[in-house]
């Protein structure tokens, strides 16, 4: 089993990661002020959840506790009901609060059984439908949504200016496949231009080791997403040949099964047609060779 590390990334700013970042690994983190303490996202279990929870408040019980969630699927934000029971509150933007209402989301016809523990969802999300600041007493944070669809339709970051961090939530993958189950290859790539405008020196991505802008994982990124776009514009693309280049062309990325997502509404766009959902979770289980287990 996956155990979680911490690392500072500025005096008043933490990653808490997973390694090595694949499915339901995500990535987390806290900013702590003087007065407050805010949560970027939190696991995806129960016990992942308040392992995160009570790392964070070590030595901080004194202060408030909130979170803000980058976005609404499980990984990121099941444990956010265990943060509301520790006396804090929730924030996430108006998409991702009702989706996470409507959860949780465990999807075990693709990942089977889990011990998934309590993940029910808070009873209140405070939503943020234009960038906010929040003052922690003595430093601040800024929450932004995301002006467009990319990796859900829902998305927000955290940036931190006073240690020049930013958590991109699922905007970036680190030494893993990104996946636009829920979101848009166009979308994402203009995302990812709009990540740049905040200049963070550090960025902690939804999942993967922390990186730098000179680290050009932003760029490899959105050179994927570009290539994606490019590969299927034939109305009948052979998406079993793509997905073997994708797989030579990103070789050390991780959950490669996800390629065949990224095509399918790759060409949903550019042909102009509806996303069919289902299939791509069905060519992504083949692609896999059956249900993917995880180690969580």
């Amino acid at each position: 089993m996956s155990v979680p590390e911490t690392r500072p990334v500025g005096p008043r700013t933490t990653a808490y990661l997973q390694p090595p970042g694949g499915w339901f690994l995500n990535n987390a983190g806290w900013i702590c002020g003087a007065e407050h303490l805010v949560l970027v996202d939190t696991c995806a279990t129960e016990q992942r959840s308040r392992r995160l929870i009570e790392q964070a408040r070590s030595g901080n019980r004194d202060r408030g506790i909130s979170a803000v969630l980058t976005h609404a699927h499980g990984d990121h934000a099941n444990g956010a009901g265990h943060v509301e029971l520790a006396g804090g509150t929730v924030r996430a933007t108006p998409a991702a609060a009702e989706e996470i209402r409507g959860g949780p989301h465990t999807h075990p016809e693709i990942f089977g059984e889990v011990p998934w523990g309590e993940i029910s969802p808070p009873e209140l999300i405070t939503p943020v439908p234009e960038p906010t600041e929040m003052d922690l007493g003595e430093t601040r944070i800024e929450i932004h949504p995301v002006p467009v669809r990319a990796h859900t339709g829902g998305d927000l970051v955290v940036h931190h200016p006073a240690d020049s961090v930013l958590f991109t939530g699922d905007l970036l993958f680190s030494g893993v496949t990104p996946l636009a189950l829920h979101g848009s290859i166009g979308g994402w790539i203009e995302a990812l231009e709009w990540v740049k405008r905040f200049g963070a020196s550090t960025l902690v991505p939804g999942h993967g080791p922390v990186t730098t802008p000179a680290e050009d994982v932003l760029e490899r990124q959105s050179a994927y997403l570009r290539w994606l776009l490019a590969v299927t514009t034939d109305p009948e693309p052979e998406h079993s040949t793509l997905q073997q280049r994708a797989r030579e062309h990103w070789p050390e990325w991780q959950d490669a099964e996800r390629h065949a997502v990224n095509l399918r509404r790759a060409h949903a766009e550019n042909r102009g047609h509806d996303f069919d959902l289902a299939d791509a979770a069905l060519a992504m289980l083949s692609a896999a060779g059956g249900r993917i287990p995880l180690d969580i």
